[in-house]
């Protein structure tokens, strides 16, 4: 079996199509059937029932499913891992989620910066849901955001890097826009949009939760795949959305405010989840920069 064909498999198993496999692995379809082909011979069992349209996994190709996708992760989290521990360049690989976290990170990284010239900082983006697997199979060193997946980050340390509660962000001409808090039954009286779950992951169902423990349950009438698509929704149709208390768009001051919730439960913990004792200079990273936050 060959590791870096996995997505194959994984790929004709989510869309039960060789054409569009075939298309977003830039290979033949009869590629795609000689490597699934070869796998049933290896393993003695059809992980397809090529008997129905689209094709339906058996009970063994459900499992496969299930263990190439483990697999693959780890064979990636390998690729990543074994080269950098033969770097010997001060270097830094940050990811963040939002652009809170550079509000919060940015005064102290141009800090670290100047006292430590020898040390670079790469950064890069991700979403909500994926920073979780990008930490684990090593494409970074450390990841801030929300609610990660205790699945990934059971061997890596936390800090905390702020701590409060969602707003509800609401346009002008709504029968709430004028108030100066918003009672919990008055809220869920009226349709909502959020970040679609594809993109915050748990972050999704924790605000469902959030609201049940306020006494309801949300009516999210639209789902946005950016906070930029988000407040589009909120000014174009008139409907509620969240947005953290630390966090407003400022360009839109007059058209959207940001009110507090009375008594609610949507308070949220933005993180910092990290590989300890594995780099010299994420380690005096993070000393330094829990140092910062207890002056904040």
């Amino acid at each position: 079996m060959r590791l870096e064909k996995l997505p194959y498999f994984i790929d004709l198993y989510e869309t039960r199509s060789y054409t569009r496999t075939a298309q977003k692995n830039y290979i033949s379809q009869t590629s795609v059937t000689q490597f699934v082909n070869s796998l049933e011979e290896e393993f003695g069992v059809r992980l397809f029932d090529r008997g129905t349209l689209p094709i339906q996994p058996t009970a063994a190709g459900k499992q496969f499913y299930r263990d190439a996708k483990l697999l693959l992760q780890q064979y990636e989290r390998m690729k990543a891992v074994l080269p950098r521990l033969e770097e010997t360049e001060a270097r830094i690989r940050l990811c963040f989620t939002s652009s809170i976290d550079q509000t919060i990170l940015l005064p102290f990284v141009r800090g670290f910066r100047e006292r430590h010239p020898g040390v670079l900082i790469d950064v890069m983006h991700c979403s909500f849901r994926d920073a979780s697997q990008t930490l684990w199979i090593r494409k970074c060193d450390a990841a801030v955001g929300i609610d990660f997946e205790p699945e990934y980050t059971a061997e890596v340390q936390t800090l905390t890097l702020y701590e409060g509660e969602y707003q509800a962000l609401v346009p002008k001409g709504h029968p709430l826009f004028m108030r100066e808090v918003i009672p919990k039954e008055e809220l869920y009286r009226f349709p909502l949009v959020m970040l679609a779950p594809e993109v915050i992951g748990l972050s999704y169902q924790g605000m469902i939760e959030h609201a049940k423990l306020d006494g309801y349950y949300p009516n999210i009438q639209r789902t946005a795949s950016d906070f930029e698509a988000e407040l589009f929704l909120i000014l174009t149709e008139g409907i509620i959305g969240f947005a953290p208390d630390n966090c407003f768009p400022a360009e839109y001051e007059g058209e959207l405010r940001r009110i507090p919730i009375e008594n609610t439960n949507h308070r949220f913990r933005l993180e910092m989840k990290y590989f300890a004792g594995e780099s010299e200079s994420l380690d005096l990273f993070v000393k330094e920069l829990t140092t910062y936050l207890k002056t904040q």
